[in-house]
């Protein structure tokens, strides 16, 4: 094929791309130059990110090095407007969407310059609420002025709060979830277990919660409805009791099921304790729930019953074994004494003793 006939191809895919149609309308308009777009004001668009988590543009064949030194990487939009509150005192009075009201963003530059003439209206780009801490971030940009870092932004009333969840509860820019814990309470009036941490999880992918943590922490015991029933029917033991924390653990492993079948899990929300499955697995083992089934006021009672009748050295032995075992140093002891002179009377009290203070889990 020569190099006019190659000329004479037509591309029908390429024409079908670019071909466009302009009604009669669009094209009365177009010849008599009025104005296709109209707005005003105008409207700055105002990027935001999260500490160390800055979106870098850069092309398959650009060195790293060079890509870091780029001025685009420490002076975005965004680090500007906090460079720019350290120098300018009227810009501290005015908050990240305020800000192009005062001031025009010099691209070539890289910075914020005061406006000579006119005005624009500030926007950020939106976040949903499941992105967690960045829309929490988002949310104090439209309140907080003046910031000079990012530390500043979660600073309320003097107190650098751990997360930007924190410093918006503390600002009173979120709820206090009081409706969600009467919604539980009431729910757990006629609901059973099941659907009452069914509809705990409704709420947690709903992403309607300020706080699920401190939900989560006023109706566990709700949440926890039929848990002790059911270990106690797999274990086939009627008088099985459990300390707060298995309960806990057993409860969260039962949300996480229900989040699981819709797609979700406990680790998307980071304030929720997330379950020890392998603690989880050792609870339904009967041997282990036969050993720690027991009342930790009834080990105190007995403890001091068996405490009153030991003899003096067997209270050295005893004493001198707690020391250990409260600085957790550990050690061998080894007890030598011929038969009925109180060797396994030692060992109970020992034993009550410990269980007394803590449940052994």
């Amino acid at each position: 094929m020569n190099h006019d006939e190659q000329e004479d191809v037509v591309d029908e895919i390429k024409q079908y791309y670019d071909c466009r149609y302009l009604s009669a309308c669009e094209a009365t308009w177009r010849i008599l130059a009025y104005d296709v777009h109209y707005r005003t004001p105008s409207v700055t668009r105002l990027p935001f990110h999260l500490p160390g988590k800055q979106s870098v543009v850069y092309g398959a064949d650009e060195d790293v090095d060079t890509v870091i030194e780029k001025q685009s990487i420490s002076d975005s939009m965004f680090t500007s407007w906090m460079k720019c509150n350290k120098i300018d005192d009227e810009a501290k009075q005015l908050n990240y969407v305020e800000f192009p009201t005062k001031y025009t963003w010099k691209p070539e530059n890289k910075r914020w310059e005061r406006r000579k003439s006119g005005f624009s209206i500030g926007r950020i780009h939106s976040v949903s609420p499941a992105l967690s801490e960045a829309y929490f971030f988002r949310v104090l940009l439209n309140k907080v002025k003046g910031p000079t870092s990012f530390e500043d932004i979660r600073t309320v009333n003097g107190k650098l709060h751990e997360t930007f969840r924190d410093a918006c509860f503390e600002l009173g820019l979120l709820d206090d979830d009081s409706e969600y814990i009467e919604a539980i309470k009431e729910a757990s009036h006629s609901g059973t277990g099941f659907y009452i941490r069914s509809l705990f999880v409704t709420m947690l992918t709903s992403h309607s919660l300020s706080r699920p943590d401190v939900v989560w922490n006023n109706t566990w015991e709700l949440l926890s409805n039929g848990i002790l029933y059911n270990q106690r029917r797999i274990l086939k033991s009627p008088d099985l009791t459990l300390p707060d924390e298995e309960i806990k653990n057993l409860t969260l492993c039962e949300i996480e099921k229900i989040l699981l079948r819709n797609a979700n899990t406990l680790k998307n929300f980071e304030t929720m304790p997330f379950p020890d499955y392998e603690f989880a697995a050792s609870s339904n083992n009967p041997l282990i729930n036969e050993e720690l089934g027991y009342d930790i006021e009834v080990q105190k009672s007995e403890y001091d019953n068996l405490l009153s009748s030991l003899t003096e050295e067997q209270r050295i032995v005893l004493y001198e074994i707690m020391n250990a075992v409260k600085r957790n140093k550990g050690g061998s002891f080894f007890v030598y004494g011929y038969g009925g002179t109180g060797k396994t009377f030692l060992w109970k009290t020992l034993a009550a003793s410990i269980r007394s203070k803590v449940k052994l889990l």
